[in-house]
């Protein structure tokens, strides 16, 4: 079940790159919870030809991490070119491209998805990547730029024809960006007509979601995206619900705090302490959503500049709600109570 490139086994669940998001300490999360394979974050591929140490240390992993693709992104295609050859000797299991990305600091730059306006050089960048590295490419493209102008079709033959392996569409179009509801028909009409495998992406929350894009597009694997953002179970739910028939529950509090702590703890190893609390921040806010006083707790945390407070808060803040679960007093620290600690009532 899933996806197979050159034996390389990706399955049916997968990591999307995400900017600021899919590092290597969420992609090592990701896999240990069951996405078959990761996604490193957009790479630009000047940077890379320029050597910057902060792109080059985005298009790193580890070897725990495969099967792992890096993504690159840019409007040259001779530097993508050369920038996927001298991605490659890091040894990722492929190459994708990015042609999705909506942002416009991207495609300003004739990037991401402004690379559809012009299918002329959407061809000529694939065919530069896809001769440049000896392995697989694939690509993530959106619908289109607009709705009058959606290409998604002609993209993928172009795609295949090239000698791209599997395309991920977002079928959003650009000009949505992610507002709106992502048009799971299109990813059914793609999968109709294109002559390689179709990985289906966009609005993917739960393992029904999951489900129900399979079941409704009959494409071969997905990718997801905001959906796994401080939720690394949505993998093993969903691999579940798909060998069992039968989603386990959301984990509880305490696991998923317990696993921000991991999270944390992995970040400063990655990168120190000052920066890999600034990265873990935004995965903070995720895995504390709908918890008992989630807000309060995320703005004592967003307050904290040390782990070790960190995680004293939130083994307090775990104390305060298995007593108030028990309908005792429940206290928050040594005297305050969590309630009007968590509250300020």
């Amino acid at each position: 079940m899933g996806l197979v490139l050159d034996d390389i086994h990706l399955g049916t669940l997968l990591l999307s790159p995400m900017a600021g998001i899919t590092d290597s300490v969420f992609r090592r999360l990701s896999r240990r919870m069951g996405a078959g394979a990761v996604y490193t974050e957009f790479v630009s591929s000047d940077g890379v030809i320029r050597n910057n140490r902060r792109t080059l240390e985005m298009a790193s992993f580890r070897p725990e991490e495969h099967p792992v693709g890096v993504q690159l992104f840019g409007g040259d295609p001779e530097v993508l070119a050369n920038a996927a050859r001298q991605v490659w000797e890091l040894g990722p299991d492929l190459i994708d491209i990015n042609f999705g990305c909506p942002v416009r600091k991207v495609v300003k730059k004739t990037a991401g998805s402004a690379v559809l306006r012009d299918l002329g050089l959407y061809r000529e960048i694939i065919a530069s990547v896809v001769a440049a590295v000896p392995g697989p490419v694939t690509v993530k493209i959106r619908a289109g730029w607009d709705e009058e102008s959606l290409v998604f079709s002609e993209a993928a033959g172009i795609a295949a024809e090239e000698g791209v392996r599997a395309i991920t569409l977002h079928p959003r179009t650009r000009a949505q960006g992610y507002s709106g509801r992502a048009d799971w028909d299109r990813i059914t009409r793609l999968v109709e007509v294109s002559p390689i495998p179709v990985i289906g992406n966009g609005d993917l929350f739960e393992p029904e979601d999951v489900l129900r894009m399979m079941e409704e597009t009959g494409c071969r694997a997905v990718m997801i995206a905001r959906g796994a953002i401080g939720n690394p179970w949505i993998f093993s739910r969903t691999r579940t619900l798909l060998e069992e028939g039968i989603a386990p529950p959301p984990p509880l509090p305490v696991e998923r705090l317990e696993t921000a702590l991991l999270h944390a703890r992995l970040e400063m190893e990655s990168k120190g302490e000052p920066r890999g609390l600034r990265e873990v921040r935004k995965h903070m806010a995720y895995y504390t959503k709908g918890l008992w006083h989630g807000a309060k707790l995320r703005q004592a945390i967003f307050r904290l500049e040390q782990y070790a407070a960190i995680e004293s808060l939130i083994r307090d803040y775990l104390d305060a709600l298995s007593r108030f679960d028990a309908g005792e007093p429940s206290h928050f620290g040594p005297e305050e109570d969590a309630r009007e600690e968590l509250t300020g009532a």
